[in-house]
Formats: C-alpha cells, structure tokens, sequence
C-alpha cells in the first residue's frame, strides 16, 4: 500500500463521470487528470455524448470539484456501431456493463458548465431512450411513486398472472415483479431478490413507467418464490415506510456516516432479527459510506440495514465521525497524473488497481497480476485479473504504483477463444492516449462549435502540456507475439530480442545530385515509396501530358447523355405541415427517413395530413376529428378504417379491448391492430393499425389509419407508435404553450386574464388586494360524494350485450362482474381507464369501457392537487358502484 500522500494525491485527479441530464444524475464511470484541462475514462462511458458533452459532469469528491466537458474524443478504433447496439438491447440487470476493445476517451474539461437548452435536452433523452417491447403487453402507462402499491393490489385484484416491470425516464428497466392469481411470487430490484427486494422497491419508488405483460420469457434463473403472503408482505412493506423518518433523524439523517469503535465483537450480542447481517455491514462501515447507501452496498432493504445500524450504536460498536464529511474539500484539483509507458511488464507481474468507491468515494486499492496482450493484432489491449466492481470504468491500473493504464470490465471472449485458467479484465494500454492527439480534439471541437474565446484559452493550455512525440517511430513487429515494439532491444510483451531493419542503400548516380533529384528523393522519402514506385509515377507524370494533346488532335465523339438516378424529393406543402404542428403537436420536422405528404384533398371536409417511410415501410394517415370520438369510441371507427375502400371487414371481429399506450409526449395513444381482407382478392390480407391520441387543441381529436408503404414487403405494426412517439411536443411544453395562450388558465404565479396577458399573483397586485379567485381544491368528503354522480352517470350510459342481458333476467350474476380504475382530470377528461376486474364475459368489458368513454367529459369535475381524481368503477350485475382506491 502507498503512502497517505500518493493515496490523496490520486484521489484528488479522479473524479466521476456523470450524466447530469438524467433524472436524478447517473454515475457513468471514473476519470482522471492527464493535464489541467484533459481527463481520460473509457469510450464505452461516454460514447452516447460525443455529440452532446455538455451533458457530461466529472465530479472530483476530495477537493469538492464539478467540471463541465467541452468536447470528447473517443479512439479510432472503438466500434461506436456495436457499443450503440447494446445500449439499445440492454435488460436492466444489475451489474450490466459494456466492455469493448479499444475502449479509451478524452475529455476536454470546461470550469463552467454549459446551460442545458430544453431543445437539446429533449433531442438527447429521446436518443437515449430504448425502444419500448410492446409483444404481450397488456397495459402500460407513466407511474407516480406513491401509485405502485395501488398498481399492484388493482392487477392483484383483477385476478391477472404475469410479469410487471418498472422502467425508468429512458425506459431501461429499473425492476421486475411476477404475479401469480391474487399472489406475489418473485422480485428483483438492483441485485435484491424476494421480500427484501419488495420492501426496498416500494420505499424508493424508482419507476416512472409499467408494463404488465401476461406471458413473458423472462429468465428468473434461480431466485426463490416469496413465501411470505401477500396482504402480510404489503402491510409490512407499508409499516417499514412509516417507521423510516424517525430511524433516519435518530440515526443523524440519510447522509451520516459512521466509524468502526472495535477491532472485534461477538456477534451472539446482537439482535437475532438482523444478526446475519451483522458481519457484513460492520466491514462496510469505513467513515464514508452514507446510511442511505448502506442497502445498495449490502443488497437489503434499506429498513433492515438501518435497523442493524441502529443495534451497533445501542452497543457502542460503531459512532458517527465528528466530520461533515470526510473529504478535506480543498477547491484545488489534484496534479495530473503521468503515464509510464517505458519500462517493461511480463505476464503475472504485480499490478495494482486504484479507484474511487462509486458509492462512497472511498479511495480504495485492489491487487492483481498482469495476464498479457488480449489481442495480437491490437497489442495496447491488455489484460489484469483484478475482480473490480462495477461503475469502475475508466479507473487507473499500475505496476508499482504508477499509472500504465485504463481499466475496462471484464474480458469478452470471441467465439472459439480458448477460456482463460483465470478470470481476466481488460485494460487498455495508456500509449494508445498517442492515437488521440490535440488535432482530433481540435477537429471535434470545431464539428460541433464550440470554438468560442474561452475554450481556445483553455485548448492552448492542453495543447501546450502535451509531451512532444518524434516525427517517426520505428515499427518493430515480434515475429513471436506480433506485439508493435518502438525500441529495438527485448518485446515488451515477451522478451524476444528484436533487431534494427537494415537501412535502404541510398540511390548512386548523377540524377541524385542535382536539384530536381534531390526533391524527388525527399518524395520518395516523405511518402515511403520504393525505387520503382518511384519509376512508375514518373512514367505517369510524362505519358498523361501526350495523352492529352493526342486526344484535343483527335475529332470529338458525341458523349452519351449522362443518366444521374437522384433521389426523390418529396415536399408536402406549408398548410400540411402547418396542421401537422397546430393540430397534432408534431414537430414541423420530419424524423430522418420519414417525409410529411399533402392528404387533405382525400378527407375533405377534414383536415389532414400524411407521413410516409421507405425505410420503415409505412405510410400513416392523421385525420383531425372535430370532436373526441376517435378517442372515446375508437372501436367503433376500426371495424373497416376510414379511407380504406379497399378492404372488407374482418370475417371474424373479437369483441378485445382496446390497448392503451403511454407515450412520451401524449396522454394516451389508443391503437388497434387488425388483419382485412382485400376488397379485391379476400383471401389476402393488410394489416391495418387504428390509433387515435388528443388533439393539443381542445375538443379535438386526432386519427391515425397506417399501414404498409409497400404490401410486397415486411411491416412492422409498432412503427406508427415510434412515429407518433418520436413526432409529438412534450406533453408539459404543450401544456405550457395552451396555458401561455388560452385566457383564465391558472398557471404558476398567477393566472391569465382574457387579455391573455399574465396578471399578477393573487394578493400581490398594487393595491394589496386580490385580484384572481384560488381555485378551490375539493375536500375528501365532496370527493366521496361525487364518486355516487360517477356510477349514476355510467349507469345511465351502460348498455348490456345481448348475451349479458340474459344472464341479467336469469339473476346469473358471476360472469359479469368487473371493475376498472379510471382517472380524470380537473375538466372531467378520463386520463386513465386500465382493468382491475376483468369479466368473464368478454362483451361485458367492452360495454363497461364504452359507458365511461361515452360520459367522458364527466360535468362538475371536483378539483385535486395532482390534477388527477382516480376512482373505482366497479358492476355487480345490476348496478354500478364507484369508490376511492
């Protein structure tokens, strides 16, 4: 182990690489100092951000310093084609990373941090979000932490089986729950399995998103069922979440931390409830770790690790440092750090790993020996066997204590590479920092604008820090390892002696002496061409001049007429796309590969517009409804699609709910997914996909009719969803936009008159006075008592199926039992319509969800806080009842 001063002094040039943009930020990765200005981590952390670097943060904890980036370099060699494809295939699971060769970036720091443009913040997130896996899934939507346990108790209720799973802002997957009939059966959640796992998931909320899937080939590998029932494991999930405030103000608060009073105890002492876990926390307890972060590092509930904590304050094993905090936070970077790259390592040499601690920040050491080249054509991809932990890439791996190179994770093998007797890490070399030189950076730098006064400034300083290389290095290959040495003398891999090439015998006679040889040799020189290279470009240089006259002597053919195939042009015209913005909320740019199309002559008196794909193989058809009915009575309007003459009907139409889809960007995207018959030839079939989603225009609706661009090729239903995902303004811009123009909408600090000008806040106006009525929020009392205006209301507008009719007369009542939870906003707009009791009779589910839409809007809606107002709509078989969840 080094000495105090070597230990801060890395400490103090290694930071964090943080996405700042996500919500909260994410640890990506570690970096540190090579110059003032430039930081080194791996091109697996940051490839997602080469072309936004503002949203990349290095956070330095010691000397308590938040860096911005400027611009990124990633190596030549880094495949950024298939690092991207597993950011998008990625599961979730705890541990997952991705490990490439040559995975080695640079940063180039900025002391302010650039302002995040709401534009560029946006075109990033939806970059970096996953495309959503719609097969089985059943219903989906967004998620408020407090409505997980009242979404699993309504899909509990309905009696339902399958997998729900939690997804956060970018729709990775955050965790996992299987559902059996009325039961919990397995949890996962960041590495934490069963009750555990459960009680942690329902204390931090992490969703922002569901999908709940009936049927799914999830890999549960050998993670035991939940023994504990249901109803009991959700009491005590509830119990532990009341108790937590006074566990942590007892403990000193979610950010204290802790030292060790003991070398040793006995762990007989303690409480049996938490004495498994005794052992195991105590070696955690370092000074660093906060007790927030306790449960993440010892894969418990946060509830249980507090509750052991608390058992070794009450025997006095453990006390809280006399420190805010344990890092000296200085506000002066540590000196960056020097590569040695010129002495020698041999297989199984000694190395060592530095890093900090991605949940504490501890500086923290680790032991191992070097393995070798990992690659003989990429010989600066090496190879450790020091078991790091994950969130470590980008740390420093030296051989005696100094810096020979960048950790990765864990060696990928190829198919049909022989398995290591050891488990290996790969490392990159800190030469290969020589294939990224200040001229690319500069280049980046330029490509993305960022030449202003101040990163010039700080560009020179990086520049100027950087070690002069020599013009020309030798290339010296061993023929044993083919390993790339630049010195003569043993391969720094594996010792074999290289010898010095034989020098090219200078070029003898009279041509060489005079003015026009000499420039000719320093081509020839300059370009490494031999003599006969040499001799055949000057037979070149002299027979293209005779080629040329005897071509301007001889008479002129006729040249054929050149045949340039261009690409098709395709521009919809200004009204188009000005309805595409104003009556949809689309971006009046198309996304790469699609292309907007003029359709209103086809749907006149509608107004209209298209979006067409050669690439997707899709062409989509927007019909602006003047009225709600596309959303509220979507089934009515997919039995044969509108402007679709040329199919028939479906021979066989099923009696299936609609499946509601949560978007970024819209409230709800009904979608509908059918197979018609030709008008021409019914023994071939189109598919046809029938959505519809609110118009940001009030009262109005919009309609979508797609379907293949070209019926000879594949097509993908879920490609419309992309499209109206990816198209559709942010649902808060939208709603901002409305506020800003539509007068007596209350907005933040104050309301707008019919002026559509902003008025002050109530009470704050000249006079003292008020000048705008609070809206009035709705007590719990007036809330129960509009739920009985909700079941009159449905009831009036439910109307039986013919075969449900006959069980009514008959007073067979079982089938038809069911219930949804609906919500509605402040207008009486329904916002939410998911099963929580599915009937037994399929047409009776139908008829439930057609009642609600048809009394959508709902009249004197009560007013709430959230803006939402959820009920439950339940049906006995003769009457409707509605209650608060």
């Amino acid at each position: 182990m080094p000495n105090d001063d070597i230990q801060q002094s890395y400490a103090d040039a290694t930071g964090f690489v943080v996405d700042r943009s996500a919500n909260p930020p994410k640890v990506l990765g570690q970096a540190f100092l090579v110059s003032k200005s430039r930081a080194v981590t791996c091109a697996s952390v940051v490839f997602n951000y080469v072309e936004a670097p503002w949203a990349i943060e290095v956070q330095f904890p010691h000397p308590d310093i938040v860096l911005g980036t400027k611009s990124i370099a990633l190596h030549n060699d880094f495949d950024r084609r298939s690092a991207r494809a597993w950011y998008l295939s990625q599961t979730g699971a705890y541990g997952e990373q991705l490990v490439q060769s040559n995975d080695m970036a640079s940063l180039v720091l900025d002391a302010q941090l650039s302002e995040m443009q709401p534009e560029q913040l946006a075109e990033l997130n939806r970059a970096l979000t996953l495309p959503f896996q719609r097969e089985g899934v059943e219903t989906s939507g967004s998620l408020a932490g407090a409505d997980l346990l009242q979404l699993i108790v309504s899909i509990l209720q309905s009696g339902r089986s399958g997998l729900l799973t939690l997804f956060d802002g970018r729709n990775i997957p955050v965790a996992r729950i299987l559902l059996g009939p009325g039961k919990i059966l397995k949890v996962y959640y960041r590495g934490i399995v069963g009750e555990l796992a459960f009680f942690e998931l329902a204390y931090r909320c992490p969703g922002t998103g569901y999908a709940f899937q009936s049927s799914s080939d999830f890999n549960w590998g050998e993670v035991r069922d939940i023994i504990a029932p249901t109803d009991a494991l959700i009491d005590e999930a509830a119990r532990r979440n009341s108790e937590m405030p006074q566990m942590f103000a007892y403990l000193g608060g979610v950010d204290s931390r802790y030292q060790q009073r003991v070398e040793t105890f006995d762990l007989n002492n303690l409480n049996e409830e938490v004495r498994w876990l005794g052992e195991r926390l105590y070696l955690e307890i370092d000074g660093y770790l906060t007790a927030d972060k306790l449960s993440e590092r010892l894969f418990v509930d946060t509830y249980t690790a507090l509750l052991c904590l608390r058992e070794f304050i009450n025997q006095g094993l453990v006390s809280m440092i006399n420190r805010a905090t344990p890092f000296h936070c200085s506000g002066t970077l540590g000196a960056p750090l020097v590569s040695h790259t010129d002495f020698e390592v041999h297989a199984w040499d000694p190395v060592q790993s530095f890093y900090l601690d991605p949940l504490s920040g501890r500086p923290t050491w680790m032991q191992g020996n070097f393995f070798g080249v990992a690659n003989a054509l990429q010989p600066k991809n090496m190879l450790h066997t020091i078991a790091m932990p994950p969130l470590t890439s980008g740390a420093l791996i030296l051989k005696d204590y100094k810096l020979i190179g960048v950790h990765g994770g864990p060696q990928v093998l190829k198919p049909g590479q022989p398995l290591p007797p050891v488990k290996c890490y790969q490392m990159m070399w800190m030469g290969a920092l020589l294939d990224m030189t200040t001229k690319k950076l500069r280049s980046a730098e330029e490509a993305q604008g960022l030449s202003t006064a101040s990163y010039r400034a700080l560009k020179a300083s990086a520049d100027s820090e950087v070690t002069a290389l020599p013009e020309k290095l030798e290339k010296l290959i061993c023929p044993n390892c083919y390993t790339t040495n630049t010195l003569v003398g043993p391969c720094f891999n594996c010792g074999t002696m290289l010898s010095a090439p034989e020098p090219e015998p200078e070029p003898e006679g009279k041509f060489a002496r005079t003015k026009v040889g000499k420039q000719v040799l320093q081509l020839q020189k300059k370009y490494n061409l031999s003599n006969k290279q040499m001799a055949l470009a000057g037979c070149a240089i002299v027979a293209l001049p005779l080629v040329m006259m005897m071509g301007m002597c001889s008479p002129q053919a006729a040249a054929p007429p050149s045949v340039v195939e261009q690409a098709p042009v395709h521009k919809a015209s200004e009204e188009t796309v000005k309805t595409a913005v104003e009556l949809a909320g689309f971006s009046g740019t198309a996304i790469p590969g699609y292309w907007f199309t003029d359709t209103a002559d086809k749907t006149t008196p509608l107004k209209s517009f298209g979006m067409e794909s050669e690439q997707s193989n899709n062409k989509a058809l927007f019909v602006i409804m003047d009225d709600m009915s596309a959303v509220n009575n979507l089934r009515a309007l997919v039995v044969k699609p509108l402007y679709s003459d040329d199919v028939l009907p479906p021979s066989a139409f099923e009696d299936k709910p609609v499946l509601q889809i949560s978007l970024l960007g819209t409230e709800r995207l009904g979608t509908w997914v059918d197979n018609y018959p030709l008008k021409s030839d019914p023994a071939h079939v189109v598919k046809i996909v029938t959505s519809s989603f609110p118009s940001p225009v009030a009262g109005k609706s919009v309609l979508v009719i797609s379907r293949a661009l070209d019926r000879a090729m594949a097509y993908d239903p879920h490609a419309t969803e992309f499209l109206v995902d990816q198209m559709e303004v942010a649902l808060k811009n939208r709603a901002a936009k409305i506020a800003e123009t539509t007068p007596g909408i209350i907005v933040e600090g104050g309301t707008h008159d019919t002026s559509g000008q902003s008025a002050a806040p109530p009470g704050n106006n000249a006079t003292g006075t008020s000048t705008a009525v609070e809206e009035k929020v709705a007590t719990e009392d007036e809330l129960d008592k509009y739920c009985d205006v909700v079941s009159d209301a449905v009831e009036k507008k439910l109307k039986l199926p013919e075969d449900a009719e006959a069980l009514v007369a008959k007073k067979k009542f079982k089938k038809l039992k069911s219930s949804m939870t609906i919500g509605i906003d402040n207008g009486g707009e329904v916002k939410k319509l998911d099963y929580t009791q599915a009937a037994e009779m399929e047409s009776m589910n139908g008829a439930l969800q057609k009642a609600i839409n048809a009394c959508s809007p709902f009249e004197n809606a009560p007013k709430t806080k959230e803006g939402i107002f959820q009920m439950v709509v339940k049906f006995d078989g003769e009457h409707i009842k509605t209650v608060r969840p």
